[in-house]
């Protein structure tokens, strides 16, 4: 293989933006950013529920939101692939560091960091190893039953919120499941009404008008509601102040051993994720008729992650979003 070829493969892998950035149109501009207000309207409530969902504040997911985007972007094949927060890879984040610290708290964010970097780099390796074409053995009824599994799990997880119970962490779902039914009794209210509020917005706009970001919808009038009435004051949880700002510069690490107990969830987060994403392609690809290259995407999800947690995100995939 001559030089030129050489050069011309690793280019096209770690700078593949430039290949349309030459023939990009600024009559294109208009349409790119109407699109991208679009995403930026559906993803902003989304990111901050998946960044509650992983055990974190809701800033990271805002934070998660900023830059993997643009780097996933910059480094992916597809330009119609949308890079940030997700809610499979958000509890997979959750269980995984459950165990290692308290959710929430200053440790378990950094690990959370540390974590993201770790996939990234698993994922940029595999990319500039050509391994990408091994997602094609990966079965596609076992990725479909286990984000039914999550899926399942997350709603589960997330009717204590719903009704405003304070549940105890359990390692199982079932005896979180037993505790909750043992205290609904003291389902809060107001709490309960909110949720059902927003609840019928997002079924009722989904079901009658697709398109609408329902969700966005959805936080407006509750946010409203909760200002004008002051529902704050009949202890109805808000997320409160978010800071300022972009995200600053933080250097994902963690010690050695800790490092190694992140290996076996590192590998199982980058594959389900990827695989989910690789569905994602294959579907935009159908529609755009763009060709998937599987390395570069893996170059794309790797950088973006790794970029990322430099960045305060936590792991990150693609999505239809």
């Amino acid at each position: 293989m001559s030089t030129n070829i050489i050069y011309k493969n690793m280019s096209s892998l770690f700078f593949p933006f430039f290949s349309w950035i030459r023939d990009y149109k600024i009559a294109s501009f208009r349409n790119d950013f109407i699109a991208g207000i679009t995403v930026a309207a559906v993803l902003i409530p989304q990111s901050m529920a998946y960044a509650m969902l992983a055990g974190m504040p809701p800033v990271y997911g805002l934070y998660a939101a900023t830059i993997p985007p643009l780097i996933g972007a910059l480094w992916g094949s597809l330009r119609q692939l949308a890079t940030g927060p997700k809610a499979i890879v958000s509890l997979l984040v959750l269980s995984t560091l459950t165990p290692l610290a308290e959710p929430g708290t200053a440790h378990y964010i950094e690990l959370a960091f540390v974590l993201s970097f770790m996939v990234g780099v698993l994922y940029l390796g595999i990319g500039l190893l050509h391994l990408g074409q091994l997602m094609s053995f990966i079965s596609h009824s076992a990725v479909k039953g286990f984000t039914s599994a999550v899926a399942l799990i997350i709603i589960a997880t997330q009717i204590p919120h719903f009704l405003g119970i304070t549940v105890s962490r359990h390692e199982f779902i079932f005896p979180m499941l037993l505790e909750l039914v043992q205290r609904l009794p003291s389902a809060h209210i107001p709490t309960l009404v909110m949720g059902l509020v927003a609840f019928s917005i997002i079924y009722f706009i989904k079901k009658y008008r697709p398109n609408f970001p329902s969700g966005l919808l959805a936080i407006v009038i509750t946010s409203f509601a909760v200002v004008a009435f002051q529902l704050q004051d009949r202890e109805i949880a808000i997320v409160g102040m978010i800071p300022k700002g972009l995200p600053l510069l933080n250097v994902p690490f963690s010690d050695f051993n800790t490092i190694s107990s992140l290996i076996g969830p590192t590998v199982v987060i980058a594959l389900v994720n990827f695989a989910e994403t690789y569905s994602v392609d294959k579907a935009l690809s159908a529609k755009s008729k763009q060709k998937v290259n599987v390395d570069q995407e893996f170059v794309g999800q790797g950088m973006a992650n790794m970029v990322g947690s430099f960045f305060q995100s936590y792991p990150v995939g693609g999505s239809f979003s």
